[in-house]
């Protein structure tokens, strides 16, 4: 069928394609991002895959596909390399190609999501010596794919629906009706033409069944078998006569690719399989399982997934733990395989399986029971079960429960000291040092970091040994020994082969210095290098808290619109990450009580939960600032006195010179006489005097403008309102200015004026300047080279103008 609507589409896909690098084509299930793809794609060497609609997705499903075009390296890489391998095999059959389609991403495990992601990126760098990914999704993808095509330098197209002058074209007739229930949506178009008969069918499904029942007997016989099959259904499957198939494939239904037959679209297909009873679903998933094992067939994941869903629980006991080990750096995929596994009635394998993938893909809550339930078995196992304690510990700090976690790993130590030096015992040593370490207990954390590192050198255990100086090195940052501290943290990272230790080390290394030697000029680098690697090895839980920090250093920088990308996009990869949602709500919380957001108070609140569920200083104190800043500009700083006071004596206890200060200085203004301390940081020292313009100096020299206002507004200097009206915070210049009218101050500025401070939909003024690139027809790339901003900034800053303006999508801006 002709291709309508469709010119501006093609030309950029052509260009891109030619230019190399990534397209990712955007769009609703039946707009047609594969037909225009293909007809982009026709006559150029391509090599194809796609991702599959399984229960849980086959791991590098769409690279499979293209190892079974290319063979050689890259079959071998598939069977049995690693994640780089196939990345280099990717990489090599790229090049020899120059076109790499994948379809459906919006289906994809996390194996293919990494591959992706870091197969982008490298195009991105050197795009005309290595070919072109495209890659096809919808927008509505659950949230990783997102993050990923958000972090790709990806020039985006976005079909939109065919206009009512196309459908009448495609009808032979004005069809003003047929266009207003489909929307333009060219298969639901297609589709309910093929169907024929009277008025126009309301949905994809109705238009689909009027087809079907036309068919013979044997013909939905052939339609309905295929229908539970997601992707291609092998020929050899279908068991009747070869006039029934071509009957399906004269209807329209289905198609012949290779020795396999296909629906012309998933929403097809599913709209057949919904149609099904669900006793003869499981009873054509069953046909196709006991024939995909007869025949030998080797993809546990498929096989799994018919297991699951005919309800095989003996089959899913053998074939959900395949799937599972089959899955390798696919947690996500994996887990959901041992969980599949674990309800159908298996043992202990699935219970580690699932503790482990669940915290390896940053779901703790579901991995609690899995371990408790492994502790409660190896109660008879000193050994088994001190090490069961100690996992379980981490998985409860990971949730935010800091006081279980506690007592957790005490317990774990209680068991494995009598057993003597074991490297369970140095780990558990080692994660109690953590947990003091981010508690702020740092004689106790070093303590037991040194001791857990002496026990692992003895047992020549290199990465125990990299986990407790982590935390020795961590704890020494701040105080005299801070060089020290960060050059035990060099020596983590440059030792570990392990992912998560590397990763944990390069984040403390960055947070503990900000927190602790806010003046020192390496916090950039250390975060910068901490949110590379991060991203670059899918650790979203560490990515989603370093995003955190990276928001809390823009707002502190007073580049508030950066902090907003960068809180918004750690609070996008979701909850359940326990604490690591800390940094971005105080951050956004801040913000918005500064301008005067309504949302200020909820999103504080909620950054209240998770702080006090975690029971940390470095998570309370910032949000108790936060909270007290709320309220003081509601005039009401007094109700939060108390916590004012309990985090003062902790941090004092605890020796957090910086928190210390911030707490005296909010108790201060709540007429509260707080002695000074020698060891206050300069900026604090300075305002304890009554010298503010000294400590507005001494905030300036470190690069706060904010706080350097607070000091100045203190002083009744009026330089301050031209700083908040500058930095956007609008309710903290409203409340400077009821103070200085309070004192008797005439000519106060009157700052902007409601017009030029706001503007549509509430965008921030870097929202603005994206927008005006926007209506120019932009792209990504070309917005961030024009704003001297990161594509995946500009990616964050279109969602929300699209989100604030209430657009869909760029088309529709």
């Amino acid at each position: 069928m002709e291709l309508l609507e469709r010119d501006d589409e093609r030309s950029v896909l052509e260009t891109a394609i030619d230019a190399g690098g990534v397209v990712v084509v955007l769009g609703e299930a039946g707009i047609g991002k594969t037909a225009l793809v293909a007809s982009v794609a026709h006559g150029r060497h391509a090599l194809w895959g796609a991702c599959d609609p399984l229960i849980t997705p086959r791991p590098l499903g769409p690279l499979r596909d293209v190892a079974a075009q290319v063979g050689g390296e890259f079959a071998r890489a598939i069977a049995d390399g690693t994640r780089e391998d196939v990345l280099a095999a990717a990489r090599e059959a790229l090049a020899n190609s120059a076109l790499l389609v994948i379809e459906d991403l919006h289906w994809a495990d996390d194996a293919t999501l990494d591959v992706v992601a870091l197969l982008g990126r490298g195009l991105a760098r050197q795009p005309q010596a290595r070919g072109c990914l495209v890659i096809t999704a919808r927008p509505d993808a659950r949230r990783e794919v997102r993050r990923v095509l958000s972090s790709l330098p990806a020039e985006r197209i976005e079909p939109g629906g065919l206009s009512p002058a196309a459908v009448a074209r495609l009808a032979g007739r004005d069809a003003p009706d047929l266009h207003a229930i489909t929307g333009g949506n060219p298969f639901f178009v297609t589709e309910a033409l093929a169907a024929g008969g009277e008025g126009v069918p309301a949905s994809v499904r109705d238009a689909v069944e009027l087809r079907v029942g036309a068919l013979s007997e044997r013909a939905r016989a052939v339609v309905e078998l295929a229908a539970v099959v997601p992707g291609a259904t092998e020929l050899w499957l279908f068991a009747e006569p070869a006039a029934a198939i071509d009957e399906c494939i004269a209807a329209g239904l289905l198609h012949l690719e290779g020795q396999t037959l296909a629906f012309r679209h998933d929403l097809a297909r599913r709209a057949v399989e919904d149609s099904l009873p669900p006793l003869r679903r499981r009873e054509l998933d069953r046909h196709v399982l006991a024939a995909l094992e007869f025949a030998g067939h080797d993809d546990p994941a498929r096989l799994a997934h018919h297991a699951r869903r005919c309800g095989d629980t003996e089959a899913i006991l053998r074939l959900a733990p395949a799937a599972a080990r089959a899955a390798g750096a696919a947690h996500r995929q994996a887990l959901e395989q041992w969980e599949a596994a674990l309800e159908a009635g298996a043992g202990e394998e699935a219970l580690e399986g699932v503790a482990v993938e669940a915290y390896l893909s940053g779901w703790p809550e579901r991995g609690i029971d899995a371990r408790r339930a492994l502790a409660q078995r190896h109660a008879d196992d000193p050994r088994r079960l001190g090490d069961d304690l100690r996992w379980l510990s981490r998985l409860l700090w990971w949730s935010g429960r800091g006081p279980e976690a506690l007592a957790a790993g005490d317990e774990a130590i209680a068991i494995l000291e009598p057993l003597g030096v074991t490297h369970e015992l140095a780990m558990a040593l080692s994660a109690q040092s953590q947990l003091a370490m981010l508690a702020d207990d740092l004689t106790v954390a070093i303590e037991l970091g040194e001791r857990a590192a002496a026990m692992a050198r003895a047992l020549g255990d290199d990465e125990t040994v990299v986990h407790a100086i982590t935390n020795v090195g961590t704890s020494l940052i701040g105080g005299s020994e801070h060089e020290r501290g960060r050059e035990l943290l060099a020596e983590a990272i440059e030792l570990t082969s392990d992912d998560d230790n590397a990763c944990r080390a390069l984040i403390n290394r960055a947070t503990a210095t900000l927190s602790r030697r806010r003046e020192d000029p390496r916090v950039d680098a250390d975060l910068d290098a901490a949110l590379t690697f991060a991203r670059e090895h899918e650790l979203d839980g560490y990515l989603q808290y370093a995003l955190g920090v990276r928001a809390n250093v823009h707002l502190y920088r007073g580049d508030w619109s950066e902090a907003e990308v960068s809180a918004r996009a750690s609070l996008d990869l979701g909850e359940q990450r326990g604490v690591s949602l800390c940094p971005a709500l105080v951050c956004l919380g801040r913000l918005q009580a500064r301008r005067g957001t309504p949302e200020a108070g909820a999103t504080l609140e909620e950054a209240w939960r998770v702080a006090t569920k975690a029971g940390e200083l470095q998570r309370i104190a910032p949000t108790v600032a936060g909270l007290a800043e709320h309220a003081w500009l509601d005039d009401r700083l007094e109700e939060q006195v108390p916590h004012l006071e309990s985090t003062y004596a902790l941090a004092n206890e605890r020796r957090q010179r910086w928190v210390r200060g911030d707490m005296a200085m909010w108790l201060r203004r709540a007429g509260r006489d707080v002695p000074a301390h020698p060891d206050d940081p300069e900026p604090y020292a300075l305002a304890a005097a009554g010298d503010w313009r000294g400590a507005a100096a001494a905030w300036n020299r470190i690069g706060y403008p904010y706080e350097a206002a607070g000091a100045l507004a203190e002083a009744g200097d009026i330089e301050a309102l031209e700083i908040y009206d500058r930095l956007g915070a609008s309710r903290t210049a409203a409340h400077l200015r009821r103070r200085l009218r309070a004192r008797g101050v005439r000519r106060i500025p009157r700052g902007p004026r409601p017009t030029s401070r706001t503007t549509p939909g509430g965008l921030t003024p870097r929202e603005v300047e994206v927008l005006a690139q926007l209506r120019t027809g932009a792209t990504n790339a070309e917005i961030a080279q024009a704003l001297v901003i990161s594509p995946k900034t500009v990616d964050h800053h279109v969602s929300a103008v699209l989100t604030k303006l209430g657009a869909s999508s760029r088309r529709e801006l």
